[in-house]
């Protein structure tokens, strides 16, 4: 049945407006269902009702499928969710089972209990997001039965519950902008209607200012990366940075070389036939006197373990690309050497030149080795999981450039990445995150910066992602992306 018209349901229905819920022309993209009293407390019945905002295409009484918000009211807690019609999911199926759906609200459920926590307040949600069983209910946890015995009424098909504190409500009906549940359901709105892709511009910065008010206007704390990987080398040291290009392994690689003395840095790039003779050292034919001979060459990883045991100051190996060459054959009897524990019952192993070898349990304590890893690569070499237990993992995620980090001469082109950022976070699985371009592909030079960019879309940003189309990765997102080009530069991807 049509919701009754009380203040709290206007209220609600207007912060769905603001968050992009109605069209141009003023009419609501929701249809409001339900019956309450004004403060949401039980009617005559002993009954609390609901309030659900389905879809504007849905009846306004009777079954109805897809997605929406509901709240339920019960004695002292109210419960919002992103509901699933008593018919399904219907037209939303799609929408439903995207990994950014997933991914927006485990992060949500996941800020939300930090902020609980922080701030000590009564606030419990849980996520739900199993698709394998389209409206079949499931049975209530131990969390949800507790609120259930509150006398909340609503069938338990849900892929995101929170649970507030009962607010207090005045004599009219209205419930103070800083109660909790305010807070929760106006984030719940701002993520629902980003799935919808409801809000402009302008409605979208106030869902964010939604977000904001329960600190979740980001997904995490910013990292220092810098200092991150710098602690890892001290600590665990032999550390792999992964991520895909641009988004800064060989700036931090660079930028951590300075904290070492210059003579005791010591880099080497892997290809697809780089051998163990490259890297760690073997015979090579050279031309004495006008004589062939053979003499032992030291590649750069006995050169840096040389150099440790000759140095009191730490000595560090850069490994760039390390996961294009064949690992185990590069490596050989190294492999054994990257152990942080020492073991007084580990065997001694000789690497070098069999004349002099170099005899080792494990590589010196003031040895670091820092190796990058192309994610974006789908043909190179596989890291074993033998290999993997020996280093600390680091991954670099696309993220947003400050200003304070740009020379006077850059500019961040901070709309477009968002853009882009934001099909991946929609579309991609974890794997196909890893492959998302990084934030060095939208800084330019300030002058003339719009048209570099445009190049840099055009020639560089849509042969990538026409190349991940090609072999099938991404391909849900294949109408986002074509419409981002067309929209920026006006190509397609679709020849």
């Amino acid at each position: 049945m049509p919701a009754k018209k009380t203040i709290l349901v206007e209220k609600m229905e207007h912060l769905l407006q603001l968050v992009g819920g109605k069209n141009r022309t003023g009419e609501n993209l929701f249809i409001t269902r339900g019956a309450v009293q004004k403060d949401l407390q039980p009617s005559e019945k002993g009954t609390y009702g609901f309030i659900s905002f389905i879809r504007s295409d849905q009846q306004p009484s009777g079954p109805y499928s897809g997605l929406s918000i509901k709240v339920n009211p019960g004695k002292d807690h109210y419960r919002i969710s992103l509901d699933i019609g008593n018919e399904g999911f219907g037209d939303d199926y799609q929408l439903a089972t995207l990994p950014g759906t997933r991914r927006k609200y485990l992060e949500l459920q996941h800020n939300i209990r930090i902020y609980a926590k922080d701030k000590k307040v009564d606030i419990k949600c849980f996520s739900a997001l199993d698709f394998s069983n389209d409206s079949k209910k499931r049975e209530l946890s131990d969390l949800e039965a507790e609120y259930y015995e509150d006398n909340i009424d609503s069938h338990p098909v849900d892929l995101f519950v929170a649970f507030t504190k009962r607010p207090t409500f005045n004599e009219d009906g209205i419930a103070d902008e800083n109660e909790d549940f305010w807070k929760v359901f106006k984030v719940m709105i701002a993520v629902y209607a980003e799935l919808r892709q409801w809000p402009n511009i302008g409605e979208a910065k106030r869902a964010q200012l939604y977000k904001q008010e329960l600190n979740l206007s980001k997904s995490a704390k910013d990292v220092d990366e810098v200092a991150t990987v710098k602690h890892l080398l001290k600590t665990r040291r032999y550390v792999v940075v992964q991520g895909a290009p641009g988004t800064g392994k060989t700036y931090l690689t660079a930028t951590l070389r300075k904290e070492y003395v210059d003579q005791n840095v010591i880099f080497t790039q892997f290809h697809a036939e780089t051998t163990y003779s490259d890297f760690v050292g073997g015979y090579q034919p050279v031309t004495e006197n006008g004589n062939l001979t053979y003499r032992y060459h030291e590649g750069p990883f006995l050169r840096a373990i040389k150099k440790a045991k000759d140095s009191k100051d730490p000595v560090l190996l850069i490994i760039d690309e390390i996961n294009r060459a064949n690992l185990s054959n590069v490596l050989g009897e190294a492999f054994y050497l990257f152990e942080t524990h020492f073991d007084e019952r580990r065997a001694e192993i000789e690497i070098g030149d069999p004349q002099a070898p170099v005899k080792l349990q494990q590589l010196p304590k003031n040895m670091r080795v820092i190796a990058t890893m192309n994610t974006a690569d789908r043909s190179l070499a596989v890291i074993d999981f033998a290999l993997r237990r020996r280093f600390a993992w680091f991954t670099m995620n696309p993220r947003e450039i400050k200003k304070e980090e740009l020379s006077v001469n850059e500019k961040f082109h901070k709309e477009i990445f968002i853009r882009l950022h934001n099909i991946f976070q929609m579309y991609a699985n974890s794997n196909e995150l890893m492959l998302e371009p990084g934030q060095a592909y939208f800084i330019t030079a300030k002058d003339n910066a719009e048209q570099e960019m445009k190049e840099r879309l055009m020639y560089e940003l849509l042969p990538l992602i026409r190349e991940y189309l090609e072999n099938g990765l991404m391909m849900q997102a294949s109408d986002a992306f074509n419409q981002f080009f067309i929209t920026e530069i006006d190509q397609t991807l679709f020849i």
